[in-house]
């Protein structure tokens, strides 16, 4: 999974140049990882799919779209692997999704892969500091 290890290996992969990154300079400071973890998901998601040979196909049910559910805990003030934001399992769905479209991946593997790999990109969304 060498096309999924780093964001610039998944642009690469895709034909992306890594370092054209959103432009988020206009935004608050506290507002711009965000929208540049979501872009760097989403390039890591279209490269699995890309290598996988197969696009997202809405309207067909019984093809496999992945998402990583992520569980929030407030017992403390801390984020982390061990208490606030973890990973908690993979999921499949054929009729609702909890997830934006960009999110999902080809495979529970690619997926498992990714959101412990790229476990900062996730927090990045999820977490405001």
């Amino acid at each position: 999974m060498k096309h999924l290890a780093t964001f610039e290996a998944a642009a690469k992969t895709i034909g992306l140049d890594p370092t054209q990154l959103p432009i988020v300079s206009h935004l608050p400071e506290s507002m711009q990882k965000a929208p540049v973890a979501l872009f760097k998901l989403s390039v890591i998601s279209a490269a699995a799919w890309l290598k996988e040979g197969v696009k997202i196909d809405w309207n067909n049910r019984s093809q496999g779209k992945y998402f990583a559910w992520w569980k929030m805990r407030s017992e403390d003030n801390s984020v982390g692997s061990a208490s606030g934001f973890s990973f908690g399992d993979s999921y499949f769905d054929h009729s609702t999704s909890f997830v934006g479209s960009r999110l999902v991946f080809p495979t529970r593997k690619a997926l498992e892969y990714v959101a412990k790999k790229h476990y900062a990109l996730y927090r990045d969304i999820y977490v405001i500091d």
